[in-house]
């Protein structure tokens, strides 16, 4: 995939071919940071104590076992990230995202929501983002596309 920069449109046109170069990155970059910012997530539920206060969240919608669920998550965050950073069944994971995202801001956050307060337009962010990545797959720089199959 051939990117072209107008040099006419462009304030500094000697930039135009560091933008020609790392374009064909941007995607990655994108992909890669969702990933890497959900992997402390998962550790900490994981193995640090944050599964705990996460479980109440799920006591909180009714469902059974809400430790389980929270361990659930930490693992999806966790190993999900990995993978979404290297673009590992990336539609898959990110589709996972999405719904996790969705559960987050819509769920827990929005009944008491506003821009100022508790950090819905974050979780909202990143499940648009899961979103982007569900439909576009891994990309160029992923493991998907060196193993040359995609879900």
């Amino acid at each position: 995939m051939e990117t072209y920069v107008d040099r006419k449109k462009l304030f500094v046109p000697g930039l135009a071919k560091l933008y020609e170069s790392l374009a064909p990155l941007s995607y990655t970059l994108i992909r890669f940071s969702l990933g890497v910012f959900l992997i402390p997530h998962g550790y900490a539920k994981l193995f640090q104590d944050d599964a705990v206060a996460a479980s109440r969240n799920f006591v909180n919608f009714g469902w059974s076992n809400p430790l389980a669920w929270a361990y659930f998550i930490g693992a999806l965050e966790f190993i999900g990230g990995i993978m979404l950073a290297v673009g590992l069944l990336t539609r898959i994971v990110a589709a996972a995202f999405v719904i996790e995202m969705s559960v987050i801001s819509f769920g827990v956050l929005w009944p008491v929501w506003g821009w100022n307060r508790r950090g819905m337009e974050y979780a909202l962010l990143m499940g648009i983002i899961a979103l982007a990545i569900l439909f576009r797959g891994g990309g160029r720089y992923s493991v998907d596309r060196y193993i040359g199959r995609e879900f």
